[in-house]
């Protein structure tokens, strides 16, 4: 076990506040419309194209509760009198497909494209808990059943226990709960036919995550209240390595928690005592502490093959087995992975000023860009940025960012977008628009 001081990072530096991310400049960012809309101030980088986005269909989701997007459909559902409807939309006309009626009320909807089907939780429960400090309650919510309908049809291929918490490929990993809304255990099911791969009874867990190996899930790490950690292999629900760790009494409204994050090979547990943030390091196979970090004030997130860390003024990535330190991006306070090998870094807010980075070195690419991004995961080539425009204004520009290169060039503008911000779909843009909800093309 060894202990790693959080000092200064001598190579591979740069900054948010280097010449590509003058604010006087972003100020002066403006669009004009000569023709086609060309976009300004986003340096020599930024290339006009030809118009390239238009509207195909509007809908009212005044009295949605969800909206799920897939590669070719949208599915809204609404509840009223106590039943719930779910309405498949063609992605690309907005034409209906299909309606179906559950009793109740039913969780978020998560489309499963691999399988082709919509897994819906159902019976839902409303928990009433008592707050830890003063008396006072919160809610939690969790659902007892999953019922996986066919995105083409709307017919009911299975139903089964539990509600799905992740889908990857042709499984969903499925999780069940006592009357108290404490997580009693875990299943892996196949999409197919709901047959049960593995089956884990989780008493007297805590908390829990499943890590990531690049875009799927590698492993499910258990946690109980006194520091016992569990490591099982996500895909066969094998037990792979144990260990009691140092474990903070979990007094969330002290100050006082644990989290848990990582990536399939090393876990990152954070430990928060009333301001003072401990961080250590583990290999998930043997749970052996690989290093450790003091006074690290935020959470470490894996960015590419690193561990990233906002140290109060910076954006660090250290290498995840030994802790040195690969680079260094200064005025940074998040990133993003967008691809296997490019991150998007922020300075903290979603519709800020954003660059692009090689993630191993921490290399910028191209000019930096002002705006939200739009997208459902990790891409292979470009992302969809939007920003407001100053002239003419009241309008979004939708720009692309290519990922290898860092280019930019303007599609077109849209109406103003609302919150949450647009998503991007391969070949396509939905948004939402107070109580409209709007696909566009994108080319």
């Amino acid at each position: 076990m060894s202990t790693i001081e959080l000092g200064e990072m001598q190579q591979g530096q740069d900054s948010l506040s280097q010449p590509g991310f003058d604010r006087r400049l972003a100020r002066r960012i403006a669009l004009v419309l000569v023709v086609a809309l060309c976009l300004a101030g986003l340096a020599a980088s930024a290339v006009p194209r030809q118009r390239a986005v238009q509207s195909l269909w509007t809908m009212s989701i005044e009295t949605a509760q969800g909206t799920t997007l897939s590669r070719d459909g949208v599915f809204v559902h609404r509840t009223a009198d106590g039943l719930t409807t779910v309405t498949a939309h063609e992605l690309a006309t907005g034409a209906v497909r299909w309606q179906r009626r559950f009793g109740g009320t039913v969780g978020y909807l998560q489309a499963a494209e691999s399988s082709g089907l919509l897994l819906v939780p159902a019976q839902g429960h409303l928990v009433k808990l008592p707050s830890a400090n003063d008396g006072s309650a919160f809610h939690a919510e969790f659902h007892q059943q999953t019922i996986a309908i066919s995105a083409a049809t709307g017919a009911e291929v299975w139903r089964t226990a539990g509600e799905p918490h992740s889908v990857d490929g042709g499984t969903a990993l499925l999780t069940e709960y006592t009357p108290e809304a404490d997580l009693a255990r875990m299943r892996l099911v196949r999409l197919s036919d709901h047959g049960t791969i593995w089956s884990r009874d989780t008493a007297r867990v805590g908390n829990w995550t499943v890590l990531p190996s690049g875009e799927r899930p590698s492993k499910i790490v258990t946690a109980t209240d006194d520091g016992e950690i569990k490591v099982y292999a996500y895909g066969s629900g094998a037990l792979v390595s144990t260990a009691r760790i140092p474990w903070v009494e979990s007094r969330p409204e002290e100050g006082y928690f644990n989290d848990l994050g990582g990536t399939g090979d090393v876990l990152v547990v954070n430990r928060s005592r009333a301001e003072v943030f401990e961080m250590s390091v583990y290999r998930t196979d043997t749970m052996a502490e690989l290093w450790r970090a003091s006074d690290t004030n935020g959470y470490a997130f894996p960015c590419g093959s690193a561990l990233c860390l906002n140290d109060g003024s910076g954006l660090v990535a250290y290498d995840t087995t030994t802790g040195a330190r690969r680079w260094r991006i200064d005025g940074a306070a998040d990133a993003w992975q967008v691809s296997a090998d490019r991150l998007v870094v922020g300075e903290g807010s979603e519709s800020g000023r954003h660059v692009l980075v090689d993630a191993v070195t921490g290399r910028t690419l191209g000019a930096s860009v002002e705006g939200t991004l739009a997208w459902n995961g990790p891409q292979d080539e470009s992302v969809v940025v939007l920003r407001p425009t100053e002239s003419p204004p009241n309008r979004t520009a939708v720009v692309r960012w290519d990922l290898a290169t860092g280019r930019q060039w303007l599609l077109g503008a849209i109406d103003p977008m609302g919150n949450p911000p647009c998503s991007a779909l391969p070949g396509h843009l939905a948004c939402f628009r107070g109580d409209q909800y709007e696909v566009l093309a994108v080319m």
